[in-house]
């Protein structure tokens, strides 16, 4: 599976009352944005934790930046799009375009994973060759998914995004002692600055 080459986030507030609903107007708009936008991929996810619990997101990835305008289009004409907005009990918080690298699983899965981890941080430039000497651990401990770039637009325009998807919590833990084993990642969070690592639990 080739990576694409930009991912847009969407983040949204949700009352409690109405997530459950949401889900399944989301889950149909991604159908929606693959189906009329060129969407590669898309996956809906609900915040577990930080500031932003709770709250609905949505991930799409596109080959080119005209795909992200055409998905504006899809929300444009998207029954789906009008009931969410139009339910007064949804309101989108955060969206971001982030331009992707070439970065990724020697076998990624197109299975959907129950679970991403999204960790920002600053750096004064990608690191991708040191990035890319830890996938190994990612690849050995159940990791399906990655996904690296660089935030584009907004107010943390210029700083990292790894988003990871994973099939169980077990394999995010085991993942995570995998790497904190390894003295190149020790050195590689000793140079950057994490701002930000929440879970999320995957929806559709």
């Amino acid at each position: 599976m080739s990576n694409p080459n930009y991912m847009m986030i969407t983040v949204a507030a949700c009352t409690p009352d109405f997530l459950k609903d949401a889900i399944g107007h989301t889950n149909a708009l991604a159908e929606e944005l693959k189906a009329k936008a060129g969407a590669v991929t898309t996956r809906v996810g609900v915040i577990s934790t930080g500031e932003h619990t709770g709250s609905l997101m949505l991930l799409q990835t596109y080959s080119e930046l005209n795909g992200i305008d055409a998905a504006f289009g899809v929300y444009g004409g998207s029954s789906n799009y009008d009931t969410l907005i139009g339910s007064g009990k949804i309101s989108v918080t955060l969206r971001n375009i982030i331009k992707l690298e070439d970065l990724g699983l020697a076998n990624p899965s197109t299975d959907m994973p129950g679970f991403g981890v999204m960790t920002r941080w600053v750096s004064a430039d990608l690191m991708l060759d040191r990035a890319k000497a830890l996938i190994p651990h990612f690849d050995a401990n159940g990791a399906m998914i990655l996904r690296y770039g660089t935030i584009m637009t907004g107010s943390h325009a210029g700083r990292r995004l790894l988003a990871v998807g994973y099939p169980s919590m077990d394999a995010i833990e085991k993942t995570y002692a995998s790497l904190q084993g390894d003295p190149k990642y020790g050195q590689f969070i000793a140079d950057v600055e994490i701002d930000f690592r929440n879970i999320v639990r995957i929806v559709g």
